[in-house]
């Protein structure tokens, strides 16, 4: 398993492992942040991680719309289960869309801004309406309206975060059984791929605090260099200098 372990590290590349860890880290630190707590969080990371899965859509992306859904349902009483819902029929309906991995994610990201701020118009509105016709659909018909009358609705204020909540959990039966006739994607499954590994680096960090260690490492390095003195620091670089190119000369 360490050898295994290993090559992945390797094909991976230091740089990448990196960003894949701050990723996991800030993604963390949201759900953190909205859910108040570090067990909130970890359940929070499983859940997004199913619906990211179910939804064939981005992990971190998929975890932002989460949080901005706790904000926006903070006084409905929503349990995390209702809002994993919620978050599920909206990636699912970027699939049935045929929306690739960019597109779904600016997607989600303006659907969950707009409900964050109460109300679904303007540009989040257009961008949805563009990228993902699947959800407009089914939002029209959720609320018995033909889909040209969204638009009105959306420029009157009318498509309040309870009233776009209430509809996609209406949506939600119709929803899945459109996305089960759909095949999976080369996007997709590349997209599920780094959601798993996000995913183990995720588990690893909580395991050994790996990342967390090297951010604390690098934080104490460049304190030290701050405090250092301008000459010493010079001098050290230019023996540094001094010694690759001798490295270089041996070799």
């Amino acid at each position: 398993l360490t050898k295994a372990f290993g090559a992945v590290f390797a094909a991976i590349g230091v740089n990448e492992i990196i960003k894949l860890g701050d990723e996991f880290t800030n993604l963390n630190n949201r759900l953190k942040a909205v859910t108040g707590s570090t067990e909130e969080a970890a359940k929070a990371i499983r859940l997004v991680t199913q619906v990211a899965a179910d939804s064939r859509a981005g992990l971190s992306a998929t975890a932002s719309l989460y949080a901005d859904l706790i904000i926006a349902t903070k006084d409905l009483g929503t349990s995390q289960a209702e809002i994993a819902d919620i978050t599920r029929v909206f990636g699912q309906t970027l699939a049935i869309s045929g929306a690739d991995a960019g597109a779904a994610a600016g997607a989600i990201r303006q659907f969950g801004q707009a409900l964050a701020s109460g109300v679904l118009r303007g540009d989040e509105f257009n961008s949805i309406a563009e990228t993902n016709s699947a959800f407009m659909l089914q939002l029209a018909k959720a609320l018995d309206k033909p889909i040209g009358a969204l638009r009105d609705l959306a420029k009157e204020g009318a498509l309040t975060a309870d009233v776009v909540l209430a509809a996609t959990r209406k949506m939600k039966d119709s929803v899945q059984a459109d996305f089960d006739l759909t095949a999976v994607t080369v996007g997709q499954a590349f997209t599920s791929l780094r959601n798993a590994t996000l995913a183990l680096f995720g588990s690893i960090e909580s395991e050994t605090g790996v990342m967390e260690g090297l951010a604390g490492a690098i934080e104490k390095l460049a304190k030290s260099i701050n405090e250092m003195d301008v000459g010493k620091l010079v001098e050290s670089f230019d023996k540094l200098v001094y010694a690759a190119g001798l490295l270089i000369v041996v070799f």
